[in-house]
């Protein structure tokens, strides 16, 4: 994009960049934005993905203290001291339970924002796509029209 501006403010004095050279400068430019779109969609996929991996093990740690807790509520049919022990543990435990409800929930709302960014750059990448496509169009339909009148010059002189 560099030698394209160069090559315009050298070639001519008071012209402006050609057509070609425009078509090509925009080329250019969509081919940069193309390639920060995908890191970006890759970033927001990888953090997609830690997240999952997130809920998976909180949902695991969840289950982990159901059962504990199941194991100790059926252990309070034992003798009265125990049962105070295990009572303290079991709200210990049903604490931590509802701290782990709250991060599932958590993740998961984090999960939804980032697959809609997913989508609505995904989108944006596809507008971009077919703008991209638009451009080469022109480019090669002005290529065709510069050949024709080449000709038509070469063939009058």
């Amino acid at each position: 994009m560099t030698q394209i501006a160069g090559s315009t403010s050298d070639s001519d004095s008071g012209g402006g960049p050609t057509p070609t050279d425009q078509v090509l400068f925009s080329r250019h430019l969509l081919e940069a934005c193309l390639m920060g779109y995908s890191l970006f969609l890759a970033l927001v996929i990888d953090r997609l993905h830690q997240y999952i991996r997130d809920l998976r093990r909180f949902k695991k740690d969840l289950e982990a203290v159901r059962k504990h807790n199941k194991m100790l509520e059926e252990a309070k049919h034992g003798n009265s001291e125990e049962a105070k022990k295990y009572q303290e543990e079991i709200a210990t435990l049903n604490k931590e339970m509802k701290k782990l409800k709250l991060q599932v929930q958590e993740k998961t709302e984090e999960v939804h924002v980032s697959e809609d960014k997913a989508l609505a750059i995904q989108k944006q990448s596809e507008g971009l796509l077919t703008e991209y496509d638009r451009l080469l169009e022109d480019n090669q339909h002005l290529r065709t029209q510069l050949l024709s009148i080449d000709r038509r010059l070469s063939n009058s002189s």
